[in-house]
């Protein structure tokens, strides 16, 4: 094989690498948000249950207005924490994306070649070390 051929199919491989890897990094960032979900969908029906009771509890107007503004409270800072917790997920995501992506555009600068080695993923890296 020529230099310009073996040069092309590195690109090619590199490119198909690149695009496993952010593959991988989507979802494995969709199993983590499906898991946030699952968590604040068990956190939900928890507070629900917990709620209906002490509602079922409540005597006069002013211990139900009392627990109603301490509901509100709490299922606020519920929200709060979730979206919180998605924004800090979805963050971590994109800098995982945007590494990668780094870590093959620096491969490719440095004549990324048949006689060079492929950028690793960390994984790859404390398997190999």
């Amino acid at each position: 094989m020529t230099q310009p051929q073996a040069e092309l199919l590195d690109l090619y491989r590199a490119g198909l690498k690149t695009a496993a890897d952010l593959v991988k990094t989507s979802l494995e960032s969709a199993e983590r948000l499906q898991n946030q979900h699952l968590v604040a969908i068990r956190s939900a029906i928890d507070e629900s249950s917990k709620s209906a009771a002490e509602l079922g509890s409540a005597k006069t107007i002013d211990e139900l207005l009392a627990l109603q503004t301490r509901l509100a409270g709490a299922q606020f800072e519920r929200a709060i924490s979730y979206w919180g917790d998605l924004v800090q997920i979805t963050t971590e995501n994109q800098r995982k994306a945007i590494s990668q992506v780094q870590e093959q555009t620096r491969w490719l600068s440095e004549g990324g070649s048949a006689g060079t080695r492929q950028p690793q993923g960390k994984a790859e890296q404390k398997r190999s070390a």
